[in-house]
């Protein structure tokens, strides 16, 4: 049975989602009329109230902070979108910034903390990564949870499991020999990528590209499709890398041409190129497992789901829990 939201006592007390959060929190201008309709609501739907600052008990903000990267994806702003939508039916408003790269970012950060005093924050990459920003904000109890971020770091965690993801593909792909062309970036991601192929060896070799670009695609595209007998799966770890391969690839009659595989969930591949095979990230199942968290809700652990991949065309499966 579906759990009762804050916006079905709003719908059954005939007040706002505001109203009824203000009802909940003690706040002033609500009538005692509707603060009793409010009650009479909780009472027989049996909501159970969300407590997202249950360690700041001067924290009534009603602000939850997002706090995302400069780089060039897409996948916050898609979160973003249903992580409003979430917050709509908490009661929370939701504040996205994106705080300055380098030394200056912790002190940055508390300064938001300062002013907002947000009763949750949503934490991208890298900030999601930095140990001073994650100990800055446990010294203050201050409720995060990390997206698509490292396993290993300490924090309430939602991501899929990008170990998983080869793994993944090789199975839902039956192309035979495939080839995996990858940045020789270090950070973490790269690693689990890594260390995912090595555990398919036999299967998979790795192309390391200098960079993560259009250019060094087409080069390792290039090499790949002129070889005597093609991997029948080609896997770039980057949208760029991708769109590289694919044109290269696309130099091929049809019978030659392996399939496309692309580890980034971009936008722009899949109203470029739909014919590339892409890592799908469940983000409207993430941001409500996230908002969940912060919400003090009865959400399962671990907060993992499984990686999924498009088909040609775009159409994929639903997200599932591992």
């Amino acid at each position: 049975m579906t759990r009762p939201t804050i916006k079905d006592v709003a719908s059954m007390a005939g007040v706002s989602v505001m109203t009824a959060s203000r009802a909940l929190n003690n706040q002033p201008y609500v009538s005692a009329e509707a603060a009793q309709r409010v009650r009479e609501a909780v009472e027989a739907l049996g909501f159970r109230r969300n407590a997202f600052a249950r360690g700041l008990p001067s924290a009534q903000s009603f602000i939850v902070l997002m706090l995302i990267g400069h780089g060039t994806s897409d996948l916050p702003g898609q979160f973003q979108r249903h992580a409003v939508e979430r917050c709509r039916d908490l009661g929370r408003h939701l504040i996205v910034d994106r705080p300055p790269t380098g030394g200056g970012a912790v002190a940055y950060v508390e300064g938001l903390i300062d002013r907002l005093r947000p009763e949750g924050v949503l934490l991208w990459r890298p900030l999601a990564d930095d140990p001073r920003v994650l100990a800055m904000l446990a010294g203050r109890s201050v409720p995060f949870v990390r997206i698509d971020a490292d396993p290993a770091l300490a924090g309430d965690l939602v991501s899929i499991d990008h170990a998983q993801a080869m793994t993944t593909l090789l199975e839902a792909v039956d192309a035979g020999a495939a080839a995996f062309v990858h940045s020789e970036a270090d950070g973490w991601l790269a690693r689990q990528r890594r260390e995912a192929v090595l555990a398919t060896a036999r299967t998979v070799r790795l192309c390391p590209a200098p960079s993560a670009d259009f250019g060094a695609g087409l080069e390792w595209g290039r090499r790949l499709v002129a070889e005597d007998e093609p991997p029948g799966l080609i896997v770039a770890d980057h949208d760029e890398l991708a769109l590289g391969l694919l044109a290269a690839i696309k130099s091929q009659p049809p019978s030659r041409r392996p399939v496309l595989a692309c580890l980034e969930d971009s936008g722009s591949v899949s109203l470029v190129a739909p014919e590339i095979v892409r890592l799908i990230q469940p983000l409207e199942a993430m941001a409500d497992t996230a908002l969940g968290v912060l919400a003090q809700e009865a959400v399962a652990e671990p907060y993992r789901f499984r990686p999924l991949f498009s088909r040609p065309g775009g159409k994929t499966s639903d997200a599932v829990l591992i």
